[in-house]
């Protein structure tokens, strides 16, 4: 039996419009190797917050990306310690080239 998709009431300028959210919508990217983490977008490395060696835990910034004059910080998706840092400030980086490596 097909999941139905579910309906969401919006409320933009009091005016209420109903929505429907498909239910592809709701499933969760996960990348092939948590420990690559590699850049989503192209962009600039503006700053690196971390080196090789340093010990991280979910959640720690490693680096601060630019990519379509917004700042997004890449941030550890699991705990362990920095292996590689495949990028300095200033580098300009393509999609889904190597950041940084975790062990």
């Amino acid at each position: 039996m097909p999941v139905e998709n579910e309906y969401r009431e919006l409320n933009i300028d009091d005016t209420i419009y109903e929505t429907e959210v498909p239910s592809s919508f709701h499933k969760r990217w996960t990348p092939e190797d948590e420990k690559q983490i590699n850049a989503f977008i192209p962009g600039t490395v503006i700053e690196v917050k971390t080196s090789v060696g340093s010990k991280v835990s979910v959640g720690d910034i490693l680096l601060i990306l630019d990519a379509m004059k917004m700042y997004n910080e890449i941030v550890a998706p699991i705990a362990g310690t920095v292996e590689v840092v495949a990028v300095s400030a200033g580098e300009r980086v393509e999609k889904n080239q190597l950041l940084i490596r975790l062990t």
